[in-house]
């Protein structure tokens, strides 16, 4: 290894000759001939074994002979996270994107609808098919079970609205939900604490 390091070092960074892929495949390269030559491994092929069956997992040492004095255990104590309840509604705000996630469960209890629309109050987002003429309806896209929709204004509305803090986090989950009937639609109420 200490030759390939000194090979290495006498390789200025600004020589045309190779580029850093090749390199570093020239670098492996030398590892794996420098592990064959101190080693003298045997890589051949299955193949290459005249109709010989070889079983790489097979030992030949039984397993009771196995001394475990050496190893250390894994001794863990960490308490039990608790279950929580399933989130309804997730405002995610990272670096790879803006978007606002709808459970399948709420999907499915505002009967699929293709558009939405979301009204704010002090405590509480309300979704549901038709709020009203003064709303905008929002489009989902399926991502999995889920029902995305990439508003970045919505976000930012929403993060502006209940003051949510992404400094620590990419998102916020709520789970409480309750559901009304408005002219003959559900609307879900999800409570923000």
């Amino acid at each position: 290894m200490d030759n390939m390091t000194d090979l290495v070092e006498k390789i200025e960074p600004e020589d045309d000759l190779f580029d850093q892929d090749e390199l570093e495949l020239r670098e492996v390269d030398m590892e794996l001939n420098e592990l064959n030559d101190e080693d003298d491994l045997d890589l051949a092929e299955p193949n290459d074994l005249d109709g010989e069956e070889v079983d790489r997992n097979e030992s030949s040492e039984d397993i009771d002979s196995l001394d475990l004095s050496e190893f250390t255990p894994s001794i863990c104590e960490q308490p039990g996270r608790a279950l929580r309840q399933s989130g309804v509604i997730s405002v995610v705000n990272s670096k790879n994107g803006v978007r606002v996630a709808l459970s399948k469960e709420l999907i499915e209890r505002l009967s699929h609808p293709k558009t939405i629309q979301i009204g704010f109050s002090d405590h509480l987002i309300a979704i549901s098919e038709n709020l009203g003429d003064r709303y905008t309806s929002y489009t989902m896209q399926k991502s999995g079970s889920k029902s995305i929709i990439y508003r970045s204004k919505l976000v930012k509305q929403i993060t502006e609205k209940y003051r949510l803090d992404f400094s620590n986090r990419t998102s916020v989950t709520f789970t409480e939900v309750s559901y009304k009937s408005l002219g003959g639609k559900i609307v879900a109420l999800i409570s923000v604490k």
